[in-house]
This record gives C-alpha cells, sequence and structure tokens, in this order.
C-alpha cells in the first residue's frame, strides 16, 4: 500500500503465499508461491516480470538469494546485525541497498525498505491494508459476538496447559473461540463447551473479528488481523525476551493491552488469569 501511494502508476508484482495474496490482490500483481519453491525458480519469476526493482520482506535465505539472481538494478532487503557476521557478508552480495530495521515495529521495518528503494527517509506509514467484502461481512453476522480468544496451543508453552486456559476463560465474559484449520481437531477436543469459529478464509476471519468488542489472543497473526480492522486486543507474550518482541510485534494502531506471561508456576497461573481478566475490562469499558 505504502508503494503504491509513493508510486501509483508503477507495475507491481507480489511473491506470497496464499493467505498474502488475499491482502496483495486489491494493490498489485499477485504469483502464489508454493512452500517447496526453491530461490531459482522465485528469480525466474522475478526476471519474467522484468523487475527494476526487488523488495526483499523476509530474512530467509530463500528470499535474499532470490533477489540477487534477479538481475533487478535496485535490490532492497534486511542487514542482520555483525552478531550473525556470515550472514552479514551474505546481505552484502544479495543486496545493494539495506536497513538495519532494529528497534522499531515490524510493520516500521518494512517502511524503511521502501524508504531505502526511494531513497526518501520519514514516509507516511498508511494502516494495514485488510478489507472484507460484502460476502465477507455476510458469512460474518452467523458469528456474533463480544468477546474472542484465539485458541491455539501457543497458549501451552513453559508448563502451561489447556486446563490453564481454560480456568482463564472461565473469567471472562461468554467468549467466541477462534482457531485456525491446522488447530481445529486441537482446539475442539480441549474445549468441546465453546463455541468455535474455524478460519478458513482470511477476509472472513477478519469480518469476524470485526464484530468483537474484544479479542484475547498469545502473540499470533491474530493480534495484526485483528489490527487491521481497529478491533480491541489483549496480546499476550512471554515475559522472556518481552522488551524486543513487544516492540517489533505488538498490535499496529490499535487499542491494545499487553499481558507478559510470566515462567511457570502455580502462582503464575493465577497471575496470569488476572491480569488477563484486568485487561480485559479496561478495553472492553473503554470501547463503551
Amino acid at each position: 500500500a505504502m508503494l503504491r501511494q509513493q508510486l501509483p502508476e508503477a507495475e507491481i508484482l507480489a511473491l506470497t503465499h496464499r493467505a498474502g495474496a488475499e491482502v496483495m490482490r486489491p494493490l498489485c500483481s499477485v504469483a502464489e508461491v508454493a512452500p517447496e519453491e526453491n530461490w531459482r525458480s522465485l528469480a525466474a519469476r522475478l526476471r519474467d516480470f522484468g523487475a527494476q526493482a526487488v523488495l526483499c520482506c523476509t530474512e530467509k535465505r530463500r528470499g535474499a538469494l532470490a533477489c540477487w539472481a534477479s538481475g533487478a538494478a535496485i535490490r532492497v532487503g534486511f542487514s542482520p546485525g555483525w552478531n550473525q557476521p556470515l550472514k552479514k557478508l551474505a546481505s552484502q552480495v544479495f543486496f545493494d541497498r539495506q536497513v538495519a530495521g532494529l528497534g522499531v515495529h515490524e510493520t516500521e521495518r518494512y517502511a524503511q525498505l521502501v524508504e531505502a528503494l526511494l531513497q526518501t527517509p520519514g514516509l507516511p506509514v498508511p494502516p494495514i491494508q485488510l478489507q472484507p467484502q460484502a460476502q465477507h461481512y455476510a458469512a460474518a453476522a452467523a458469528w456474533k459476538a463480544e468477546l474472542g480468544v484465539q485458541l491455539t496451543p501457543k497458549w501451552c508453552r513453559f508448563g502451561y496447559t489447556a486446563e490453564h486456559l481454560r480456568q482463564w476463560i472461565g473469567r471472562l465474559p461468554t467468549a467466541l473461540g477462534l482457531v485456525g484449520p491446522a488447530e481445529e481437531q486441537w482446539a475442539r477436543a480441549h474445549f468441546p463447551e465453546i463455541q468455535l469459529y474455524c478460519s478458513r478464509d482470511l477476509l472472513e476471519y477478519a469480518a469476524v473479528l470485526e464484530n468483537l468488542r474484544v479479542l484475547v489472543t498469545v502473540d499470533t497473526g491474530a493480534a495484526h488481523v485483528a489490527a487491521a480492522r481497529g478491533v480491541p486486543t489483549v496480546d499476550v507474550f512471554p515475559a522472556e525476551n518481552s522488551d524486543f518482541c513487544v516492540a517489533r510485534w505488538r498490535p499496529w494502531r490499535c487499542p491494545h493491552e499487553i499481558v507478559l506471561q510470566p515462567a511457570f508456576s502455580s502462582q503464575a497461573v493465577e497471575q496470569l488469569g488476572s491480569r488477563l481478566g484486568e485487561a480485559v475490562r479496561r478495553l472492553w469499558n473503554a470501547a463503551g
């Protein structure tokens, strides 16, 4: 969206996975990339497109190699720190313009790639682009709820269990359970008493979230889909390394509360339940 604002007449091609394609299609041309597709294949796509410039929005080696082999005159990517010396040296070959992207939100890191391409610092960063259509809102109408909880095994780390999650949910207003297709079986096995919505369409899922007064999630993509639709979100991060993770992955430009998940103990189970309840109440009351 930022590229489109700055270069309204440009031909833009996004190489992305299937879910990303739904987001990108209103903005540019899209080529879906399979997980097993190698860097040579991606580079060939870029060459066939005739790319004059390539922005590498991933730090994976596959993307960096495809960028390097694309034949583009301008190649922009992220620069690792010198704590990864081999990766740092390789990045100087792959990219002719690099950004550090340190200490800022992930959205701002991507914005830095655009600024490096255009060699114009301080450009305005637009909101995350994710717009459901009428058919998505129509389907979402069957799943109206005021509180949603994203159910994922990611809650059950560091000694915490699904039973602990059930205890925490029991302290909250009646909630709709939200779950991805890969985790549906897990959620139905552990939470048979909760109404579950399984998201098989990203834009329909966004429309379901938009109906909520508050979303509660452990740190996952759910928080970013909610942010794209302005949904107040309680986002749970592990206390360990939280300074780095929260700064980079917190919900972007929407009302939110951050709750830190402490190292596991019986006392921590009670503490986390209380923190979740308090955070939900604050956002709930703020939402009117």
